[in-house]
């Protein structure tokens, strides 16, 4: 996720108490608590802790004490820790796929097209010998505007470059689409299932590893973005094992995969301490910029960046299980345990 994107819908979010009240009644269907206790609940975490009605419901606040919501990341606490400790003289690089794959190329396993500057003749150049493209806005996350197109959909090239300069179209930048490791294809086949690594680049200038996720998509979707019907699950890096179950975007829970069938818990990703060491790299190209989500896709000849993420989503490796037990802890104490203050 983009840090602009968080202030957008921050600037965008509407009626406040209404929110809460519509949280406090999907936490009553979870939990069965008193509707009213739980709205003025909601109230109280957002002031103690920066805890929307989403943080709320997505990290279960209302099975939590005090000292468990303590440990919890929100989105007030997670961008205010992004504005201290990014220069935002490099926000632009990570706003902006025409801005960041330049400065990543060597790790990007693929070409791309720039779009906006790009003319037909040139598209014609990059095209060859390509099966499919991924066409992208620059500046959105969450996989949206992101629509895969092959040259057999369209009657010659040109009219694929036709259909990409459509101004109502919201493309900027043509990304070749990567095959992926057999292990993570099996998770979901018809879309490019990533590893979400978060740095964080200490004071002596070297990176560490702060979480990882994986995700995966569902349905006919070819994004593993939850915004787009993904699922994502915690992920234990040093070991390549997925630790929970599968969690959406809509709050719902998955033991196994809806459409593989594939359990989630215990399930192996391929060349995990490859994608540790390359998200590790690439954190020290902009040490400065000291706090990334990395997104990587594992390739059968090893794992590429698929871009960074100057807002790392907090979410995607803090959702329990429901039978998680107490105590409960949040991201907050894998910053601690690394002597990192938030």
């Amino acid at each position: 996720m983009k840090l602009s994107t968080v202030i957008r819908t921050a600037s965008q979010s509407g009626n406040a108490l209404q929110k809460a009240s519509a949280a406090a009644k999907k936490a009553h269907a979870f939990c069965g608590k008193s509707t009213v206790g739980l709205f003025f609940d909601i109230l109280r975490s957002a002031s103690t802790y920066g805890a929307g009605p989403m943080d709320y419901l997505m990290s279960h606040f209302y099975e939590l004490n005090a000292e468990e919501r303590a440990t919890y990341l929100t989105r007030i606490r997670s961008a205010e820790f992004v504005r201290k400790v990014n220069d935002p003289a490099y926000w632009p690089i990570f706003d902006d796929k025409n801005a960041f794959y330049p400065k990543f190329h060597d790790m990007m396993g693929r070409e791309t097209y720039d779009l906006t500057k790009g003319d037909l003749e040139g598209f014609r150049a990059f095209m060859e010998g390509k099966e499919a493209i991924m066409a992208k806005p620059s500046d959105q996350d969450g996989g949206s505007g992101i629509e895969k197109l092959r040259p057999s959909d369209f009657e010659s090239i040109d009219a694929m470059w036709a259909y990409l300069r459509n101004p109502a179209k919201p493309f900027h930048i043509a990304d070749e689409a990567l095959k992926q490791h057999p292990g993570m294809a099996a998770l979901h086949p018809a879309s490019v299932n990533c590893v979400r690594l978060s740095t964080y680049v200490m004071d002596d200038g070297e990176p560490v590893v702060v979480y990882a996720a994986c995700k995966a998509g569902t349905g006919g979707g070819e994004c593993d973005n939850t915004g787009r019907g993904g699922i994502t699950c915690r992920l234990d890096i040093e070991n390549g094992v997925i630790t929970s179950n599968g969690h959406n975007e809509e709050l719902e829970e998955f033991i196994t995969h809806p459409d593989t069938g594939i359990t989630f818990k215990g399930y192996h990703i391929p060349m995990a301490k490859e994608c540790k060491e390359l998200a590790l790299t690439a954190a020290k190209r902009y040490p400065s910029f000291r706090y990334v989500g990395w997104d990587i896709c594992v390739t059968p000849t090893g794992p590429v960046l698929i871009e960074g993420n100057n807002y790392p989503g907090y979410d995607l490796a803090q959702m329990p299980d429901n039978d998680d037990p107490h105590p409960r802890h949040g991201l907050i104490t894998n910053f601690k345990k690394l002597g990192i203050e938030i």
